[in-house]
């Protein structure tokens, strides 16, 4: 697990907010440094490089880092080669940087953190959304592959809870990406490495402080699992996972955590506390004008719970194609968007296999 750092607000006018400026500015999702290279970004799924900025040489980038980074940042990153924090300003708003050393010298890839939360109605499937939030305990499973706005979806569910509920809410994030503050509801925001020593114990400290909701960052390893499904018996526990495959295989990863010997007692204990997994992709539209978010849903009911519990995990998408109780397939989805590539089957088939050219 990397360790991150949450900075403080940056300064202003160095070149490395004039450039998170830019690709805001472009409406691009990603900034990739790396020497010898003009500065990339990533446009509504598609890399511009932007050639009319010099090749970036190692030394540059060394300076443009050191400018930001804190000295105790700079000696773990000279003695681990990798880094992970927040950079934040007023004009670029919050990004999520990963530093690592490469053959050539530095490499960056920055996250540009939406700077509004988008509401159910903007990510579409409002009434499964609504559904969610109702719950009061149990395990809710946000899927999909890197760069597949997880993170989003997750900082839109928290946003309705601290907008329209009144509950006590505490985020664990590596690092944090959403800034909330208290509305109806109370929320609490810790960080790996600066407010908590991983995941498992700040999910311990959240059930020992009460608290009605429980987000943290990712599922990484059978702690961090088990954690969530012992605090799901009496909290609402939101997470993410990558899966490429659909619910089903998302299902199958967390399985994958334990040994065989402990495969029945996952099976068992998963059935019973999971609410609702959602496995997402993001749909550039016609032209790479923008994305969307598709989402494939399904709620835990007593048909996919004895599926769960026996493995019979290849049964599950057939239950979700009957669209009862606010499940949707992907395929569903997409259908109902307008705007979207032509290409998108092609798309979504490249990126997952042949489980969904069968669903199809």
């Amino acid at each position: 697990m990397s360790n991150s750092q949450h900075l403080p607000v940056g300064k202003s006018g160095t070149k490395i907010e004039a450039l998170f400026v830019l690709a805001r500015q472009k409406k691009a999702s990603d900034v990739y440094l790396t020497a010898g290279e003009h500065p990339v970004l990533r446009v509504h799924g598609r890399l511009d490089r932007l050639a009319k900025y010099p090749v970036i040489k190692n030394s540059y980038l060394e300076d443009l880092f050191n400018s930001v980074l804190t000295t105790k940042q700079q000696q773990e990153f000279e003695s681990r080669m990798e880094l992970e924090l927040t950079y934040i300003t007023e004009a670029a708003g919050n990004i999520q940087i990963i530093l690592y050393a490469t053959e050539d010298g530095i490499g960056a890839a920055c996250r540009l953190i939406p700077t509004k939360i988008p509401s159910f109605k903007k990510l579409g499937a409002v009434d499964s959304l609504k559904r969610i939030v109702s719950f009061d305990r149990g395990l809710i499973l946000i899927t999909g592959k890197s760069n597949s706005s997880k993170a989003t979806t997750i900082a839109s569910i928290i946003d309705y809870i601290n907008t329209h509920l009144k509950k006590s809410i505490v985020t664990i994030e590596d690092p944090i990406r959403f800034a909330h503050k208290s509305k109806s509801s109370l929320i609490f925001q810790r960080e790996i490495g600066l407010h908590a020593r991983d995941y498992a114990s700040g999910i311990r400290t959240a059930m020992r402080s009460d608290m009605d909701v429980i987000f943290f960052t990712e599922i990484d390893g059978p702690e961090s699992l088990t954690m969530a499904m012992n605090a799901a018996e009496s909290h609402l526990v939101l997470t993410t996972s990558i899966s490429f495959g659909g619910t089903g295989w998302a299902i199958r990863k967390l399985f994958d955590f334990f040994p065989d010997d402990r495969q029945e007692y996952v099976q068992t204990h998963l059935s019973r506390v999971l609410r609702a997994l959602i496995w997402q992709h993001l749909i550039p539209l016609e032209g790479h004008t923008g994305t969307k978010i598709a989402m494939e849903i399904m709620f835990n009911n007593e048909r996919i719970a004895e599926f769960i519990q026996k493995n019979q995990l290849h049964k599950v998408h057939g239950e979700i194609q009957k669209g009862s109780e606010g499940m949707q397939t992907i395929h569903s989805s997409v259908s109902r968007m307008e705007g979207v590539a032509i290409d998108i089957w092609k798309l979504i088939a490249a990126d997952i296999g042949t489980t969904l050219l069968f669903a199809i």
